[in-house]
């Protein structure tokens, strides 16, 4: 009779757990259809594009107007964006309920070339590869490499034997930049293993070690500029910490 009374027991608990597990089912299914239902995504706003059309950078993002504002993969839609449109730097997605998502983006510039004027890559700050074109007009060009595998969207990649020279090159433009002296860039010579070379105001040749700091070289190079007149030429030597020598040529 107790061994009964305990099998009852036990079939009322495996009942009472398998109704919990239905309401927990029920509960979570109403749930998820409610979330589909009120947090539909009717708009799609696109902000911050000047380089690119609103209906392009939607376009990329894959999107349309009927999905759900969460059950989107925000990392998905970046990447997408990222990869069809090589200026955009910066991608930052928000909803704005009951009915809205946001993406905004952050488009970067070209500021140098690699490779050769006829048929440059151009690249950013950063040294995101951003298209392949005649090098413009003004353009700082890095001389002696070749990106590999060049795609655009992707960091350029010079090669392991040129990698730390190519990083020193960027720091090169994004310093020179901050300082109003890239415009007066010509070629920078990735090749010489001896030292970061590059061509100035088109009238000299600037050396100094590839360990150097660059900002502060960069603030030497103008003080020598200064001292010289507009007719001069010749190499600018800041090999030595601390010293500048000018070779007239």
């Amino acid at each position: 009779m107790a061994r009964t009374r305990r099998n009852r027991r036990r079939r009322r608990g495996r009942f009472s757990f398998l109704l919990k597990l239905l309401a927990f089912l029920v509960a979570a299914t109403a749930a998820v259809a409610a979330i589909t239902i009120f947090f539909r995504m009717d708009h799609i706003v696109v902000s911050g594009s000047e380089r690119y059309s609103e209906q392009e950078v939607l376009e990329a993002s894959g999107l349309a107007t009927g999905g759900n504002l969460y059950f989107l993969d925000k990392f998905d839609v970046k990447e997408r964006i990222f990869a069809q449109l090589p200026y955009v730097e910066e991608v930052k997605i928000n909803r704005k309920l009951p009915d809205t998502l946001l993406i905004e983006v952050r488009e970067c510039k070209a500021v140098a070339g690699v490779g050769s004027e006829e048929d440059a890559w151009l690249i950013s700050e950063q040294g995101k590869l951003l298209e392949e074109t005649a090098l413009p007009e003004g353009f700082p060009l890095l001389t002696g490499v070749a990106p590999v595998d060049p795609v655009p969207s992707r960091q350029m990649d010079l090669g392991e034997a040129a990698a730390y020279r190519s990083l020193v090159a960027l720091t090169l433009l994004r310093e020179s930049g901050a300082r109003g002296m890239r415009e007066n860039i010509g070629t920078i010579d990735l090749a010489d293993e001896t030292a970061l070379t590059f061509t100035y105001l088109g009238r000299f040749t600037v050396r100094f070690p590839w360990t150097a700091d660059v900002g502060y070289k960069l603030e030497s190079l103008s003080t020598v500029v200064d001292y010289l007149e507009n007719n001069e030429t010749g190499l600018i030597d800041l090999m030595t910490e601390g010293k500048a020598s000018f070779i007239p040529g």
